[in-house]
């Protein structure tokens, strides 16, 4: 009892000291999530390393479980509640023409990984998908993707660290290299235009901590948010029961049916003006997904995680290079300049909140609000898009 206390605290306190001292500098190279699950490893390490000089320690598997289960089930809907959708009406042909190659390279590419590599491996096609997830959205759609069918969760830690540590590779060489190599190959911007009026999108990965508070209005999201987790829950339910409720398989339903609900939901709600401009709901969405992750990796069993780790990182390894590479080369064809295509990259690759430091990085602010609204349209498409290809994977 004594450990799964101490571990609930640590699951939500962790989180918390992450994003008040976000930008310390291994928070600025790792990023929040994943400093979470850099700190969340470091746990389940020194588990491990304590098992192998005999000492019997394990944390509470139910704690870890259930604890990132509604974490992520509650953050999902808060980050898609503050996605400003309809600013995407705004963006020009260039950059959508670049996140539309970018959206079908991520496709492509996963595909013909799965059928030379992963379908030949345990989990292969869920993990082709949550490729498309994470490479089109974000870390959320990797794991709501892992959620729905079912992954187990050494395996989703597997699939999370070699992200990290392929993203952060990658990450040095878009801030260092990418430029001067793709200039070679494509042209630079001369008279392009990316967006066709003015707007006024929010960064909703920007940890804004100085105006951030507790409001009435943001309990009543926060509580929505809930509410509608809650209610995935119960349609998963449901479902369980009309199937003819088998033992054994309630939460392999209720867990799926949860997941799609909130994501569906939250992207209704985004389209709602006072549920959309509601204050503070990315924070609370952001500190949930560090829950989810430090939850997730703390309870690795590394003894299991040996025998999948390799795979994962080769197969999320190659895929990251052949989405670059075919980008690039539809970029090309579609005449899209190189900040535009490293923008749109960075978008899907990373998400909105690695836009601004690279569009910096270039010298073109004028591509953060498109980096921004293309990251927000990730997170809404790219769990549906990796679902899809899962099932046809899987005929």
């Amino acid at each position: 009892m004594i450990i799964a206390i101490v571990q609930l605290i640590a699951i939500f306190l962790v989180p918390l000291l992450i994003i008040r001292y976000h930008n310390l500098f291994i928070t600025r190279w790792f990023g929040t999530i994943g400093s979470a699950y850099l700190f969340g490893i470091v746990v389940a390490l020194l588990i491990y390393g304590v098992n192998q000089l005999g000492i019997s320690f394990a944390v509470n598997a139910d704690v870890g479980e259930i604890g990132s289960h509604l974490a992520i089930s509650v953050a999902i809907p808060l980050l898609l509640f503050s996605a400003n959708l309809k600013e995407a009406k705004k963006l020009s042909k260039t950059v959508l023409k670049s996140f539309a190659s970018l959206v079908l390279s991520a496709v492509i590419v996963s595909t013909i990984a799965f059928y030379v590599y992963a379908r030949n491996i345990t989990d292969g096609a869920v993990l082709s998908g949550m490729a498309i997830g994470v490479y089109t959205g974000g870390t959320p759609n990797l794991n709501a993707i892992a959620n729905i069918f079912g992954l187990d969760g050494t395996v989703i830690a597997s699939a999370n660290l070699s992200d990290m540590i392929i993203g952060a590779l990658f990450y040095v060489f878009l801030l260092l290299l990418c430029k001067p190599l793709l200039s070679r190959f494509l042209r630079s911007r001369t008279d392009d235009v990316y967006v066709t009026a003015t707007s006024n999108i929010d960064n909703t990965d920007d940890l804004d901590l100085v105006g951030f508070k507790i409001s009435k209005t943001l309990t009543s999201r926060i509580l929505l948010a809930f509410g509608i987790a809650v209610l995935g829950a119960l349609f998963g339910l449901l479902v369980w029961i009309i199937l003819g409720s088998e033992d054994g398989k309630m939460i392999d339903l209720l867990v799926p049916t949860m997941m799609i609900t909130v994501t569906v939901l939250g992207i209704v709600g985004s389209f709602h003006e006072k549920i959309r401009e509601t204050k503070g709901m990315n924070v609370v969405g952001q500190y949930l997904i560090l829950v989810f992750s430090f939850a997730l990796a703390s309870s690795i069993d590394f003894s299991r995680l040996q025998s999948v780790f390799g795979y994962t990182l080769l197969l999320y390894g190659s895929i990251t290079l052949g989405v670059f590479v075919l980008h690039s080369i539809f970029s090309k064809l579609l005449d899209v300049d190189v900040d535009c295509t490293m923008i749109t990259l960075t978008a899907g690759l990373y998400g909105p909140a690695f836009v601004p430091a690279i569009t910096k990085q270039i010298n073109n602010d004028d591509l953060t609000v498109p980096g921004l609204i293309t990251g927000s349209i990730g997170y809404a498409i790219g769990t549906f898009l990796g679902m899809i290809l899962v099932f046809l994977y899987m005929i």
